[in-house]
């Protein structure tokens, strides 16, 4: 356990923190062991909150857009909920069903309902945004760009717009099935206003353990590698709860460990919801507290590693 670290990279900002400071004051905590590099995505307040069935076989997709000055999506259908969180500038979301419009700050996220979109940086300043795209149609193509464009709605007051979107690009783009795990069945992922969202990439290394921890409730999507969890359930220790590359899961609030035991490293994006409201800004060590890392291990599976 002496001397490994986690590796936490923000832009070009590369930063070692010491695994002491995860377990500091419990004394039966069990701190992690092996290496993980993370990236923060977005740390946004929530301003229109909901609550969604979680439904099985649909798409799971993520991405990081970037739109210049000017730009747009041109009108997009979403076939399910959507969270859309302004992490620099001014997000503009423009909405087909009743012609509203709503601006967001950087700091802020909307959650949106299914239907149709056109999404605006009508600033001066750059605009990016962390788009989490939930029960969307399998196979449907990439959120905001892809596919064809939905017709204009007649609304008065809507600038004209293009149907290909213009000045507008997507990185970390992420994409997986929905899949039952351990908790996915007839699961509703509640989305509280007021709270904050945290969104970051990790990258678990051969060998990784988490250590027992609890963590806020999360939809995630492995991109890479096999995820295993160990958590207490009927008297023992159950390591059924499996992810693989191109699936994607939620997972309630609860107390479990993550562990990489494949040859390959695990890449998973996830994303937290109803944290305490904090700075909205993304900064190291919000993977720090969506997950609390002074757990002790459960009576009934008293595993460390």
């Amino acid at each position: 356990m002496r001397g490994r670290s986690i590796v936490a990279k923000v832009g070009v900002v590369t930063t070692v923190v010491s695994m002491s400071i995860l377990s500091t004051g419990v004394a039966r905590a069990t701190p992690p062991i092996g290496g993980v590099a993370f990236t923060d995505l977005a740390r946004v307040q929530i301003v229109d909150g909901a609550s969604v069935p979680i439904k099985l076989g649909t798409a799971l997709l993520s991405g990081v857009y970037s739109l210049g000055s000017g730009g747009q999506t041109g009108w997009r259908r979403l076939s399910g909920t959507t969270v859309l969180a302004a992490t620099k500038g001014t997000l503009t979301v423009h909405k087909a069903d009743g012609c509203g419009t709503k601006d967001y700050a950087a700091g802020q996220a909307g959650v949106v309902p299914a239907g149709t979109y056109l999404i605006e940086n009508s600033g001066s300043d750059p605009l990016e945004f962390y788009g989490v795209f939930i029960n969307q149609a399998a196979n449907a193509p990439k959120p905001l760009i892809g596919g064809p464009a939905a017709a204009a709605p007649a609304c008065n007051g809507f600038r004209a717009a293009s149907a290909a979107p213009t000045g507008v690009s997507v990185s970390h783009p992420e994409v997986s099935t929905m899949v039952p795990g351990m908790f996915g069945r007839g699961a509703v992922l509640d989305i509280p206003a007021g709270k904050d969202m945290y969104a970051g990439f990790l990258d678990f290394s051969p060998g990784f353990r988490s250590g027992w921890i609890t963590h806020f409730p999360q939809v995630s999507i492995v991109s890479g590698g096999v995820l295993t969890y160990v958590m207490a359930r009927d008297g023992k220790c159950d390591t059924s709860d499996t992810y693989r590359s191109g699936q994607g899961f939620y997972h309630p609030a609860h107390r479990h460990m993550a562990l990489n035991d494949g040859k390959d490293h695990v890449l998973l994006t996830s994303i937290y919801f109803g944290l305490p409201h904090d700075t909205p800004v993304p900064v190291i060590g919000n993977t720090i507290t969506a997950n609390d890392f002074t757990q002790a291990p459960p009576a009934d599976c008293p595993r460390l590693f």
